[in-house]
């Protein structure tokens, strides 16, 4: 009567349950994408990543808040272009009523015109929102003509263009700090990506490896059973 023995404590059957794990790892960065996918991959390289993901998303909040902000100077400045549309109407209608033609009656219709935009202009600095933020300075009416000589009203509009110039700055300024924060994201998404994304070749290569390993492991393993199994059926 012949026995059949099986050697399951053999090295090699050791070494082969030994290689799941690798080849679960090489998996998992494979389909994942990350060849950091816990602290036990890169203890370190998890660190440093996480602090660069970290930057990266603060670069990206700082680029809404920016943006946003172009979005109410974009506003703010057409605003002014409406004011200083108004004020240019009331500079025409100041010319106008400063010629020796126009009876008193005239003037006062004119002067009654320059009021209602007055009033139009000031209620544009007033109302206008962004956000539900009223965009305007609190300052800004002052600006606005106390009288309907030609010289106050010519004053005024060089008081909103200065406004207008400052925010074209401002906005200018805006889109180089966003040229910088994008290019800082760039850079370090960059890195990120060179310390925790897959090198897909290399993985794959490893995974190759390991299954070449577990393929010759389980062969000597089957090799010291059948060896085993002949040496104990050679006893009878």
């Amino acid at each position: 009567m012949s026995m059949r023995i099986n050697n399951i404590n053999s090295p090699a059957a050791y070494y082969s349950k030994a290689q799941e794990p690798a080849i679960r790892d090489n998996y998992k960065k494979l389909s994942s994408g990350k060849k950091i996918n816990s602290a036990k991959d890169d203890a370190a390289g998890l660190a440093i990543s996480e602090k660069m993901l970290s930057a990266i998303n603060k670069a990206n909040k700082e680029i809404e808040n920016y943006q946003d902000e172009k979005s109410m100077l974009n506003v703010s400045d057409s605003m002014y272009s409406g004011t200083n549309d108004y004020l240019m109407d009331m500079y025409s209608q100041a010319v106008r009523s400063s010629s020796s033609l126009l009876s008193d009656d005239d003037r006062q219709v004119l002067t009654d015109y320059m009021s209602e935009l007055k009033k139009d202009a000031a209620s544009m600095l007033e109302t206008t929102r962004f956000n539900e933020m009223k965009v305007a300075d609190k300052n800004a009416a002052k600006n606005l003509p106390s009288d309907f000589d030609i010289s106050t009203i010519k004053d005024s509009i060089n008081s909103f263009n200065a406004i207008r110039s400052k925010d074209g700055a401002r906005y200018n300024g805006l889109e180089h700090r966003i040229a910088n924060k994008e290019a800082e994201a760039i850079n370090t998404t960059a890195a990120v990506s060179r310390i925790a994304d897959t090198e897909y070749g290399s993985a794959v290569s490893e995974l190759n490896r390991n299954r070449t390993l577990e393929t010759y492991r389980y062969q000597m393993q089957n090799r010291q059973m059948q060896d085993a199994n002949n040496s104990v059926t050679g006893l009878f």
